[in-house]
């Protein structure tokens, strides 16, 4: 599963999130989630979803764009939404 996370890195939905979250899924970080991606504790692989109005974080995850995410999703299966 691919979950789009869009929270803030102290949200009270990340603890929703943490309850679905599996060994395996895949993580893409957009939005405020930029702000929480370099300390989640991955399961999987891990991206951030380029942004053209927001400076991206230092973090070592690779940056990927819309077309790559809709690839993602093509490939994996469903997909959560997270903000």
């Amino acid at each position: 599963m691919i979950h789009l996370i869009g929270f803030p890195p102290h949200s009270p939905q990340r603890r929703t999130f943490e309850t679905l979250y599996r060994d395996g899924d895949i993580c893409v970080f957009s939005d405020a989630g930029l702000l929480c991606a370099s300390g989640f504790a991955l399961k999987g692989e891990g991206y951030l979803l380029q942004h053209s109005a927001l400076a991206l974080p230092d973090n070592t995850l690779p940056v990927i764009d819309h077309p790559r995410l809709l690839e993602l999703v093509a490939e994996h299966g469903p997909c959560t939404s997270w903000y």
